[in-house]
C-alpha cells in the first residue's frame, strides 16, 4: 500500500494514469484550474488536448473510444463549462459509449451561497442532477480521502455491463488541497464475460437449427463486445442473411455474400425483405428502436411474433422483451454467448445452393439497381449518393467513416459499404447534428495511423466546425468532407413531402434579399489554418480526397451538393412515424391510416 500527500487534483491525475487513460479533452475555466495544473507535472504520461467547446470535447472523447476501445477523460469547468457537455453526454449514453467527465464544482465551504456559476436551485452545487439522466452514475466527493474510491468506482461503472459515461464533479478546494493518498494494490475489474444462461442458449440453438428462413440482426452490442467473428461463424453455419441497426453497421462485412444491407425505415429492399419474412431472427445487442423497426408498424420490417420468433441476446436485460416478445431471451455478453451458440451449432450444410440464398442475392440485386441512378448521375450539384461512391473509392478498406445525422448519416447507413467493426462511427441513438467533426478528431487522435474521414452536412459543420482549431493545433491528419446544400435539407424535404413546398420554414437559408445563402466552408476552414478546397464536379471528388489523405494536417473538402428534389431524395423502404398536424386534411388522413390507430 502506498501512502503519500497529494492534492485532490494530483490524486485524480494519478488514478487516470493508473487506469491507462492517455488523453484528456479539456476546456479550461476558473472551476478546473487547480485540477488542470496537476497534469503539468505528468505531461509525459497523459496528454491534455484543448477543445474549443465543451460539447466538442465530449464528442471527441466519445469518438476516441468508438475508434479504439480506449477510455478518454473530459475535463471542464463549473456552470456553463459543465452544462455544455450535456449533448455529448447524452449522445454517448444513448449509444452505450464510455468516457469519464470531470467537472469543477463549488468549494465545499461555499456551497449553496450562489457563487459564480453555481447551479444553486433547488439544491446547491446541483449540476450532477442535470446530468443524472444521461450518465451511468455520478459522484461529488466532499472529502479528499473519497477521491481514490470514487475513481475506482467510476471505472468499474464504465466497464460493467452496458457501458456508458460517468461524471465526477470535484469541488475546487478538493482539487487544490493536500490529503493522504492511499492506493491498495490489486485488480478491481472482473476478468470474465457474462455468458448467457446455458439452458437459454440450448433453447436458442434448437430454434436456430429448425429455422428455414433465419436472419441475424446485429446491433452495436456486437461491436462493443468484439463479437464480429462469432457472429460471422453463426451466419455461415446457418446460411442466415445478416442485417443491422445504425450502431451495428460494420459488425458484418458489406462484401460478404450473406450481408443483407440494413433494415428499418431507412433500410434496404433486401434488409427489410428478409426480416419481414424470417421465421427466426437472432438479434444481438440491439434495442429495436423506431428507426430499424419502421416505427413498429407490423408487416413493414418485422412480423414479430405473428410470423417470426425472436431470439434476443443483450447485456442489458431491460432491452429483452422491451419492444417485441421473445421466444428466447438471453442476458449476457455478445461475444461469449455467441461463441457458446456457435460451438453448439456445429458445422452446417452448404447454403450456396439453397433457394433462400438465391432469393437474398436477387433482393440485393434489386437494391443495387434501385440505388444506381442516383449513384451514377453527373447531375450538378452532385447527389449525396454519387458523392458517397467517390468517397468510398478514396477511403481505404480499413479507414474510418464518421457521420452524425440527417441526409449524410441516413444515406451512409443504407448505401455506404463498411467492411469492419469500429470503421463506422455514427451518433445512432441521439442522431445529434454536430457530432461528426469532433468525433472524427477524437477518432483520428485515437488511431493516428488509420485514415479517418468525417462526412457531414453544412448544417452539422456550422454547429461544431470551430473544433477544427484543435485539429490544426495538433496537426491531426483528418479529412472532412462537407456536403454543402445551403440549408437543413433533410428537414426541408420532410416539410415538402408532408405539408407541401409552400410550407417550407427556416430550412432554406437565405439573405435579406431572398437569395440562397451558402456558407463558404472552404474559406472558413482556411481561416482556421486548414488546407481546404471546394469541389463542384463529383468526378473530381475522389482525387481531391486522395490528395487530402496525402496532405499533412487537417483538410476540408467542401462538396457542393444537390438542393432540390428529386436529387436530394434518400432511399427509404420502410416507414417512420413523423406526425402530421390535424388541420392538414387528406395528408393527415393518409398519415393516420399509415399509423394504424
Amino acid at each position: 500500500m502506498t501512502d503519500q500527500q497529494l492534492t485532490g487534483g494530483q490524486m485524480i491525475v494519478d488514478c487516470l494514469i493508473r487506469e491507462g487513460v492517455e488523453r484528456v479533452f479539456a476546456v479550461p475555466g476558473h472551476g478546473n484550474t487547480a485540477l488542470l495544473d496537476a497534469f503539468v507535472d505528468r505531461a509525459d504520461e497523459i496528454e491534455v488536448i484543448p477543445a474549443m467547446h465543451e460539447q466538442g470535447a465530449a464528442h471527441m472523447a466519445d469518438g476516441y473510444y468508438r475508434a479504439s476501445g480506449k477510455i478518454a477523460a473530459v475535463c471542464t469547468s463549473i456552470g456553463p463549462g459543465a452544462t455544455n457537455t450535456l449533448t455529448g453526454l447524452v449522445t454517448a449514453f444513448a449509444d452505450s459509449q464510455p468516457f469519464i467527465l470531470i467537472t469543477g464544482a463549488v468549494h465545499t465551504y461555499m456551497e449553496n451561497r450562489g457563487v459564480l456559476q453555481e447551479i444553486d436551485r433547488p439544491h446547491g452545487n446541483n449540476f450532477p442532477r442535470m446530468a443524472e439522466p444521461v450518465v451511468k452514475r455520478w459522484w461529488q466527493p466532499s472529502r479528499l480521502e473519497q477521491i481514490p474510491m470514487v475513481m475506482d468506482q467510476a471505472f468499474n461503472t464504465m466497464y460493467e455491463g452496458r457501458r456508458g459515461p460517468v461524471l465526477v464533479d470535484v469541488p475546487q478546494d478538493l482539487q487544490a488541497e493536500y490529503g493522504d493518498y492511499k492506493r491498495v494494490p490489486g485488480s478491481r475489474r472482473a476478468q470474465t464475460r457474462a455468458t448467457g444462461d446455458a439452458t437459454a442458449i440450448a433453447a436458442a440453438v434448437e430454434l436456430l437449427k429448425s429455422a428455414k428462413r433465419p436472419v441475424i440482426l446485429a446491433g452495436g452490442g456486437v461491436i462493443a463486445a468484439e463479437a464480429s467473428e462469432e457472429l460471422r461463424a453463426i451466419a455461415e453455419r446457418l446460411g442466415a442473411p445478416v442485417t443491422h441497426s445504425f450502431m451495428g453497421k460494420g459488425a458484418f462485412p458489406a462484401d460478404h455474400e450473406l450481408y443483407a444491407w440494413p433494415c428499418g425505415d431507412m433500410g434496404s429492399i433486401s434488409g427489410n425483405g428478409v426480416t419481414r419474412t424470417a421465421d427466426i431472427i437472432l438479434a444481438v445487442g440491439c434495442r429495436f428502436s423506431d428507426r430499424i423497426t419502421s416505427s413498429y408498424k407490423e408487416g413493414v420490417t418485422f412480423n414479430i411474433p405473428s410470423i417470426t420468433k425472436l431470439v434476443h441476446i443483450d447485456i442489458d436485460g431491460f432491452e429483452i422483451g422491451r419492444n417485441y416478445p421473445v421466444e428466447v431471451g438471453i442476458v449476457g455478453d455478445a461475444k461469449s454467448s455467441l461463441a457458446a451458440i456457435r460451438d453448439a451449432l456445429g458445422d452446417g450444410p452448404d447454403y450456396h445452393g439453397t433457394e433462400y440464398f438465391a432469393e437474398l442475392q436477387e433482393l440485393k440485386g434489386r437494391w443495387e439497381e434501385h440505388l444506381r441512378p442516383m449513384r451514377e448521375t453527373d447531375h450538378l450539384p452532385m447527389t449525396n449518393s454519387r458523392a458517397m461512391v467517390e468517397i468510398r473509392k478514396a477511403l481505404p478498406r480499413k479507414g474510418i467513416l464518421v457521420t452524425d445525422s440527417s441526409n449524410p448519416a441516413n444515406q451512409a447507413f443504407n448505401e455506404f459499404p463498411i467492411y469492419g467493426p469500429k470503421t463506422n462511427i455514427v451518433a445512432g441513438g441521439m442522431s445529434g447534428i454536430g457530432f461528426g467533426l469532433p468525433a472524427a478528431i477524437g477518432a483520428q487522435i485515437a488511431v493516428p495511423g488509420t485514415p479517418v474521414l468525417a462526412m457531414v452536412g453544412d448544417g452539422s459543420f456550422l454547429q461544431t466546425g470551430t473544433e477544427l482549431s484543435t485539429a490544426v493545433m495538433l496537426g491531426t491528419p483528418l479529412v472532412v468532407v462537407v456536403l454543402n446544400n445551403g440549408g437543413w435539407e433533410a428537414i426541408k424535404d420532410l416539410q415538402i413531402s408532408l405539408f407541401g413546398a409552400e410550407r417550407r420554414l427556416v430550412t432554406n437559408w437565405s439573405t435579406p434579399d431572398g437569395k440562397p445563402y451558402f456558407a463558404n466552408i472552404a474559406e472558413f476552414a482556411r481561416s482556421l489554418g486548414c488546407t481546404a478546397e471546394r469541389i463542384e464536379d463529383p468526378a473530381k471528388l475522389t482525387e481531391a480526397i486522395e490528395r487530402a489523405f496525402a496532405t499533412e494536417g487537417p483538410v476540408v473538402i467542401e462538396a457542393m451538393s444537390a438542393t432540390e428534389l428529386p436529387w436530394t431524395e434518400m432511399h427509404p423502404t420502410g416507414w417512420w412515424d413523423i406526425t402530421v398536424p390535424a388541420y392538414h386534411g387528406d395528408t393527415r388522413d393518409e398519415y393516420v391510416a399509415q399509423r394504424g390507430f
